[in-house]
């Protein structure tokens, strides 16, 4: 769903903690969780890619060693580089390695197809944390160890974005208009629920998928028209989130998972709640 993933493409309460979470105010990227990481970058939090990105300038800039890009299948990819990061500190917790996909961001920053920061820090990085996402306070914190979950915890997978694609965050727990659907959580995607078109028969949505309204999502895929239909609810668990919200089916440019799972979830959905990923027990809740 974001523009890392074209990349690939062609991609609260804390217990048993050997490190303790520490909430981090974000900056409010064009609505998305940003981060300042050292040394001295500006990052958004991409839970919907499992790379983490960085702009060529700024790596010029940082003096980093490049070397050629290698994509899971094992094949260099043209105008793309690597380059690592030791000991960076997110949300006061020091990642030791960070590897990243080095690309000229210029372009899309300067259109707004992507925010203006320096790069994304993807959700591989934090495998082995509980990451909170608090849309009230906009403050970030990441915890070792496995978390206390709340009443309603999902739980989550990684299946690919399509046949062959990336691995993508998946949780049960979500709901619309009563019916459970498998989620993908990406904090790259503004908008709220997303409903592929593979689902929209069995969610009872094909009156909806007809709605002459359509919003223009920047940051995914590049920039994107989607119908906007109406949900009578949209909840996790037994807390319902939205009611009477705006629904969104993919035009012909949205890239869709081949029916994988049902839809994708994203900030306007999150927004006044506290989101929490254990990517160490593979769990999902909300606050």
């Amino acid at each position: 769903m974001t523009l890392g993933k074209a990349f690939i493409a062609v991609a609260a309460i804390l217990w048993c903690m050997p490190q303790a979470a520490e909430a981090k105010s974000w900056a409010d990227c064009s609505g998305l969780p940003c981060v300042d990481i050292e040394p001295g970058l500006t990052m958004v939090i991409d839970t919907g890619n499992p790379l983490s990105v960085l702009n060529a300038p700024r790596a010029k800039e940082l003096g980093l060693a490049l070397s050629p890009f290698v994509n899971r299948h094992g094949q260099t990819v043209s105008g793309y580089s690597e380059a690592h990061l030791q000991n960076v500190k997110v949300a006061g917790v020091t990642i030791p390695d960070v590897k990243f996909l080095v690309a000229d961001l210029s372009k899309n920053i300067a259109d707004g197809t992507f925010p203006k920061v320096d790069g994304t820090i993807g959700y591989s990085v934090l495998k082995d944390y509980t990451l909170s996402l608090d849309y009230k306070q906009h403050t970030v914190a990441l915890a070792s160890g496995d978390a206390s979950c709340a009443a309603a915890c999902g739980t989550i997978t990684y299946p690919p974005f399509g046949e062959k694609g990336p691995p993508i965050v998946v949780t049960s727990g979500f709901r619309v208009n009563g019916k459970d659907v498998s989620m993908q959580v990406d904090t790259f995607y503004t908008g709220t629920m997303l409903i592929f078109p593979t689902s929209v028969a069995k969610l009872r949505l094909k009156a909806e998928v007809l709605s002459p309204y359509a919003d223009h999502f920047f940051f995914t895929d590049g920039g994107v028209d989607m119908i906007r239909g109406r949900a009578e609810s949209e909840s996790f668990g037994d807390t319902v989130l939205a009611v009477n919200a705006p629904l969104y089916f993919a035009t012909p440019k949205v890239h869709t998972p081949d029916g994988l799972f049902d839809g994708t979830v994203g900030a306007a959905l999150f927004a006044g709640h506290v989101v929490n990923l254990d990517f160490h027990a593979n769990r999902f809740w909300m606050e």
